[in-house]
């Protein structure tokens, strides 16, 4: 009787089914090793195994980026398109010296033996926009490039938003119950990006890509990790979230300059303020990122709510220092909040950020 499979197996064996059909892999190759199951049927199909007797298939493996779609905050997303390299050689498909002419083999795909892989972060099928056609040179050398676009998941570190950089990874794993067999390698020249390559609101830094052991019960025991280190443009909230909110919060001190005795104008003003700011940040909202943490802006807008009510706390202070000791001490507190406030709240902008960027 076949040895049992766990339903996670079983699972992992689908998606490999579905991408191979959408990428033009023969689904056939998926299982096929060295005195594997479908090994058999594979040479009855006319396609060869190359790792026939033991040996382990070195394939090489690069991504080059094309375009990035958007950046989907809330869900810790990306929509990314790129090209798949992967290379290999196949000792069934060498020439012999007198059959040898220099020119490239062209295959299309099921005719000859190529890895079936998957990604193994994407959200949904990832959709292959372009058959890849199989290259094979005189000495069994076989090129492969098929162009992707899909929806990525990747996590997101938001602690500094907005002034924040990101890794956005691509998880390439290989789909065979025989995947063992393969040595996933990285070919330096296939990874890299377009130059015209970007996103909206982010600079593309770098990327790169490395092969790192496979964790998780799979068939493959490694897989290539194609990163993209990204940084925020954030001269955006900088002027139109940070400098409007810290101008509402150095308003609110000219309550200190007010005649003591006059309750009313001093309250009214802070109170005003207030509303300002409150209603500053429900007008920014659609910006901000909606996380289960406090980023760095989260903490900023929190302290600027606390200053101002604290300016309208201290003005109800100093109006009942006038009824108990008299205007001339209400004048000393009210000198004091001038540069207290101020100076408390450079402190407290400081310490909110080496929180956040600790």
């Amino acid at each position: 009787m076949p040895a049992a499979t766990s339903p996670a197996s079983r699972r992992l064996m689908w998606a490999g089914l579905v991408l191979a059909a959408t990428t033009g892999l023969a689904p056939a190759r998926v299982g096929a090793g060295p005195d594997g199951p479908i090994a058999g049927p594979l040479r009855l199909e006319g396609i060869h195994w190359p790792g026939e007797g033991g040996a382990r298939i070195e394939i090489s493996l690069g991504v080059y980026l094309i375009d990035f779609a958007r950046i989907n905050l809330r869900e810790e997303s990306f929509d990314m398109a790129a090209y798949l390299d992967t290379a290999w050689t196949d000792p069934t498909l060498v020439l012999k010296p007198e059959e040898r002419r220099g020119k490239v083999r062209r295959y299309r795909p099921g005719q000859i033996w190529a890895p079936a892989l998957e990604f193994v972060n994407a959200v949904e099928q990832v959709n292959a926009e372009r058959e890849g056609d199989l290259y094979v040179d005189d000495d069994g050398r076989v090129a492969q490039r098929i162009r992707f676009s899909h929806k990525f998941q990747s996590p997101l570190r938001l602690k500094r938003f907005p002034f924040d950089e990101q890794t956005l990874t691509v998880v390439v794993s290989a789909f065979d119950p025989f995947a063992k067999d393969l040595r996933l390698i990285i070919d330096p020249k296939r990874v890299g990006k377009l130059s015209e390559a970007s996103v909206t609101d982010w600079n593309i830094e770098a990327v790169s890509a490395r092969i790192e052991p496979d964790r998780d019960e799979g068939p493959s025991d490694e897989r290539l990790m194609f990163d993209v280190d990204i940084s925020r443009r954030y001269t955006f909230y900088v002027w139109r979230v940070l400098l409007p909110m810290s101008l509402l919060v150095v308003a609110s001190w000219i309550v200190f300059w007010f005649e003591p005795t006059n309750l009313q104008p001093q309250v009214s003003t802070g109170l005003a303020i207030l509303l300002s700011l409150v209603t500053f940040t429900y007008a920014i909202d659609f910006s901000l990122p909606k996380v289960a943490y406090l980023t760095f802006i989260d903490r900023y807008t929190l302290t600027s709510f606390l200053f101002v009510l604290a300016v309208i706390f201290s003005v109800s202070a100093i109006h009942v220092v006038i009824r108990r000791d008299g205007v001339e001490r209400a004048l000393k507190l009210q000198k004091a909040a001038r540069w207290v406030f101020p100076l408390a709240f450079v402190i407290s902008g400081l310490a909110v950020a080496a929180f956040s960027f600790a």
